[in-house]
């Protein structure tokens, strides 16, 4: 196996050719998950009322916040230390992967409960609540799954995530299109999500069938798992909760129509998170070894791929006043044009969420993922605080609002710590240059 672990005392200027050859598997990956959660939707939004769009956002909202957290939000740490122990400690790395895969098989069978105790809260829909029971399964092997991709990661075997990937988006594409064509409500579909995502674990288990006859559970390993897990599993919690809390909010205190015109325009959220989540794991590996050699040269690393982010999305943010209706009118129809105003503040937090994205990783890396915790907890009770009062009021509109505040919240608190912890970390110029360019834009919006 071809030895991609990164050389000490490698400058970062030397970092992005080995960033950007795992990072294209990883930007495959998302580009097909993009693909089937845009082309579902827009083929749901195409052929059922908005009523029953509004029952599926709700389900998949409820699914979202649980597929990340029955990982404990540990593949960060997962990568970080299988590179580590490639180069110190290799013999320890069967005991470490077996442990992490009892400990987060069990997370995902607690997932399963709580999720379907959690559909019968949000909603009276039956409908709502058989479809979150079957779909609730699928947490079983989302847990092990989360171990296969993170060892990917770590391993250098990207192009293994991006083949199962395609595969499992390919399936969950087809399969519900047909069902939805056939007159098949959601709950079929929600059944094809959770085979599909056997299909995926089954691969992952071909694939490290060498690996797994090296299993070996370790009493110490699972020991530090469950040590540190607490740490990460609450910050997964609360990011988990921070995304999808309002959609449960419009559920519960909202209507159908206005769940559905969230849903829609959050569409164009998962291509940013899906991307940002490739990203920041690609670059886990090296800003782990550069923080090894020295907080300066992992300042000067992580700021380099935070502009990167934050250009592109300050771009899109910049674009959204002008093109928001008329893309959801094209890509859901009409019934959806009014949904532009929310897709235009989702777009505007776009930019605060990739500084977070990236900043959370420079976190995790110098051993202060607590304060990921912190303003991921600090996020959620703005969101959740925010979302009470605009929700009732302004339905999915104040939900994006309440969406934004928490990511800006956020931002600030961890670009602002690791500024001051990280010597060479530095953003502030790229971000105000980017904060000007989005104010002229949307007061040139509102004077038109």
């Amino acid at each position: 196996m071809k030895d991609t672990t990164i050389n000490k005392g490698v400058p970062p200027t030397a970092m992005p050719d080995k960033v950007g050859r795992n990072f294209f598997w990883l930007v495959w990956s998302g580009i097909i998950s993009i693909a089937n959660s845009i082309l579902l939707w827009i083929f749901l939004a195409q052929t059922r009322d908005v009523a029953e769009v509004g029952k599926f956002t709700i389900v998949m909202a409820l699914y979202a916040m649980f597929v990340s957290i029955c990982s404990f939000g540990l593949m960060p740490f997962i990568v970080s230390e299988i590179s580590r122990r490639r180069e110190h400690d290799a013999k320890t790395i069967a005991g470490f992967i077996s442990s992490a895969s009892v400990l987060l098989t069990i997370a995902g069978l607690v997932c399963a409960v709580l999720m379907t105790i959690s559909g019968v809260w949000t909603s009276g829909s039956p409908l709502v609540q058989l479809s979150t029971l079957i779909l609730s399964i699928a947490m079983i092997p989302t847990g092990l799954i989360a171990v296969g991709e993170a060892t990917s990661i770590a391993l250098g075997r990207t192009r293994l995530i991006a083949f199962v990937t395609t595969l499992e988006n390919i399936l969950r594409t087809i399969i519900p299109i047909g069902l939805i064509w056939f007159g098949y409500d959601i709950s079929a579909v929600c059944a094809s999500f959770v085979a599909v995502r056997f299909v995926a674990l089954f691969i992952y288990l071909i694939a490290a069938r060498e690996q797994l006859s090296d299993f070996a559970f370790s009493r110490d390993e699972f020991r530090l798992l469950v040590k540190v897990a607490p740490t990460f599993a609450g910050t997964v919690i609360f990011a988990a909760v921070n995304w999808q809390v309002v959609i449960v909010l419009l559920g519960h205190y909202s209507t159908e129509i206005e769940s559905a015109k969230y849903g829609v325009a959050s569409r164009f959220l998962i291509p940013v998170a899906i991307l940002m989540a490739s990203y920041s794991s690609v670059i886990q590996p090296g800003l782990a070894q550069f923080a090894q050699n020295g907080m300066h040269q992992a300042g000067s690393y992580l700021s380099k791929m935070a502009r990167y982010p934050l250009v592109f999305a300050t771009v899109a943010a910049i674009l959204a006043p002008f093109l928001s209706n008329r893309v959801l009118t094209f890509l859901f129809g009409v019934n959806y044009s009014d949904a532009a105003p929310t897709l235009e503040i989702l777009a505007l937090s776009t930019v605060p969420f990739c500084m977070v994205m990236v900043a959370a990783r420079g976190l995790v890396a110098t051993g202060s993922q607590h304060i990921d915790l912190i303003a991921n907890a600090l996020g959620v009770i703005v969101c959740f605080s925010a979302g009470l009062i605009l929700i009732p009021e302004y339905g999915a509109v104040g939900a994006a609002v309440a969406q934004f505040l928490s990511f800006l919240l956020m931002s600030l608190v961890e670009v602002g710590y690791l500024s001051r912890k990280i010597a060479g970390f530095n953003i502030w110029r790229v971000a105000s240059v980017s904060s000007a360019g989005l104010l002229i834009a949307y007061i040139f919006k509102w004077k038109e």
